[in-house]
């Protein structure tokens, strides 16, 4: 059985992402991993606990993730979600990858966008690059 990774953050693109990943799952008996990155804001912006800002972070994913874990098991995939709380999803992305292998990224050209990846570039486009995993990447 394989272990496919998807970034999921609620866009369209990660939606597709999502449903190619259940194609594949389906095909060779793999098993899925939804992961979402909930990105903290700096420290000095934070004007509430870091608990707070948490907990409304995974609120907000909630649907989203409830409506990709319906589909998971509509399609009779094993799978999990997993939240990580970070500042930079790429990176954050490519840690998990290190610390809990997995034989294939499928994910979406483009998430909720951010001023950020307009100057560096996409996270799809930082793990086509890094990843030492195959990485299917989802228009």
């Amino acid at each position: 059985m394989k272990k496919i990774l998807v970034p999921i953050d609620g866009s369209s693109n990660s939606v597709r992402g999502l449903g190619k990943a259940i194609e594949f799952a389906k095909s060779d008996n793999s098993s899925i991993t939804l992961l979402h990155i909930a990105t903290l804001p700096p420290v000095h912006v934070i004007g509430h606990s870091k608990d707070k800002v948490k907990m409304s972070l995974a609120k907000k994913a909630q649907k989203f993730l409830q409506d990709a874990e319906d589909r998971c098991t509509n399609q009779n995939i094993s799978f999990a979600t997993r939240i990580i709380y970070g500042y930079d999803p790429a990176y954050d992305i490519e840690q998990f990858i290190k610390k809990y292998k997995h034989d294939m990224i499928v994910i979406g050209a483009k998430g909720k966008s951010s001023l950020k990846r307009l100057f560096l570039g996409s996270v799809s486009s930082y793990l086509v690059q890094t990843s030492k995993i195959p990485v299917t990447v989802i228009k």
